[in-house]
């Protein structure tokens, strides 16, 4: 039998041995909590979500101001600024700047007011059947086969050029150039800065409407033979066509639409760089014409409704009785629609829902629609209009001067009345 020998060793810690375990175990719990390193996990998932958070409450930020409707442009009601009688009749509609109303006038005159007071500033002769036209602190009118262009402040020459053909249709001004429409049906480009001619097109058809320089550097036409044209804006070549029925209204241009209304009771929407149908809207009378702002497009018909569509498929947002006969296009600016009628001369629209913000009357029947500022600046006359007997009046929006609440005398002091106390 083999005899197997253990030799068991017990160990036992010392009382020093223990102090010094517990010091160490102190130690790593007091590094644990000073050092950064050592809180690492902790503190990174802390940042990551508070990271987090702050995406979170950025997005919301962002979502609300997307969703946020801006308030439309207070245009009306509104208050007189001044009223000016002109000595003659007016024979063409009006223009104005930021400084001045010009009117052309039967007495072969055409007088400058200014716009905040309504003095005048400046008369020339000039005989003219077409309005004129503001832009880059010129005046540009047409006059026995001219073109002129003239000082928007003292109303002296500049330049003047002639024209072969008889000028058919308001001048149109874009972005340094200046655009006519010549008989029998030639459109005409010049350069504003100097009169110098850039190109002649022949459209093949008169027109009375304006050209609407718009899109991708085009140019297009309302023709009297129901054709809707495109043309390349510095160069005059024919970008695209299309044949309508009815007399066909000015275009309207907004982004990547073109719109034209016609008495065939369609408002058409194409393509603005194509000329593709991509939609039209049947009515219930002729289609006067149409004004775009945003995503929104405005047209109104005779049979007295305005309407407010989408501007890429048509939908239909809203349609409201028009409350007079309309005599113009709707003008779509800042949230409002302003549209020309007989009686009262313009209704504003607000171009969201289509409710009613008020209407403006004038002294008379106008010689055209108002004059109406695109962008309304506080204290300053906003809306011009002229009748045909030759009254101008303007308006500045109420809304816009700031006044504050007038101060009404106290009539009873505040709180309740105490009933005296007798001393004993």
């Amino acid at each position: 039998m083999n005899d197997a020998y253990y030799i068991v060793v017990f160990v036992a810690r010392t009382t020093r041995c223990g102090v010094s375990i517990a010091l160490l175990t102190c130690a790593i719990v007091l590094a644990w909590g000073v050092c950064p390193q050592a809180q690492q996990p902790a503190d990174s998932n802390t940042d990551a979500n508070s990271e987090i958070t702050a995406a979170l409450r950025r997005e919301a930020i962002a979502r609300e101001w997307r969703n946020a409707k801006p308030a439309p442009v207070p245009l009306v009601a509104s208050e007189p600024a001044w009223t000016v009688t002109l000595p003659a009749a007016p024979s063409a509609r009006g223009a104005f700047d930021e400084h001045r109303v010009y009117v052309p006038l039967r007495s072969n005159l055409l007088v400058a007011l200014n716009r905040q007071t309504g003095v005048l500033e400046w008369s020339r002769p000039i005989e003219t059947a077409l309005p004129p036209l503001a832009a880059d602190g010129a005046l540009f009118f047409v006059q026995g086969g001219r073109i002129h262009a003239a000082n928007a402040g003292d109303g002296a020459d500049r330049w003047s050029v002639a024209v072969e053909g008889e000028i058919t249709a308001p001048l149109a001004w874009d972005n340094g150039w200046l655009f006519a429409i010549a008989a029998p049906g030639e459109a005409v480009a010049f350069r504003a800065a100097d009169g110098r001619q850039i190109w002649r097109r022949s459209l093949g058809a008169a027109s009375t409407h304006p050209p609407v320089p718009g899109g991708e550097a085009a140019v297009y036409f309302s023709l009297a033979d129901s054709r809707l044209v495109a043309l390349d804006e510095t160069t005059g070549e024919p970008l695209w066509q299309q044949q309508l029925t009815g007399t066909i209204s000015a275009p309207a241009v907004a982004r990547d639409r073109v719109f034209a209304g016609s008495t065939d009771n369609f408002l058409y929407a194409f393509d603005a760089d194509s000329g593709r149908l991509e939609w039209k809207w049947r009515n219930g009378g002729d289609v006067i014409g149409a004004a775009a702002d945003g995503d929104m497009v405005y047209f109104a018909s005779l049979d007295n409704i305005i309407r407010a569509v989408n501007r890429g498929n048509g939908n239909q947002r809203w349609k409201k009785p028009t409350g007079t006969r309309p005599t113009g296009p709707p003008v779509a600016f800042g949230g409002v629609v302003v549209l020309p009628g007989l009686m009262p001369a313009a209704t504003v629209f607000v171009g969201r829902t289509g409710e009613v913000m008020g209407t403006q009357a004038a002294a008379g029947d106008l010689v055209g629609p108002p004059l109406v500022d695109p962008a309304p600046r506080p204290f300053r006359v906003s809306m011009v209009s002229i009748t045909r007997e030759g009254v101008v009046e303007a308006v500045r929006p109420a809304g816009l001067m700031f006044r504050e609440t007038a101060l009404l005398p106290m009539t009873a002091l505040p709180g309740r009345p105490v009933a005296r106390e007798r001393i004993q």
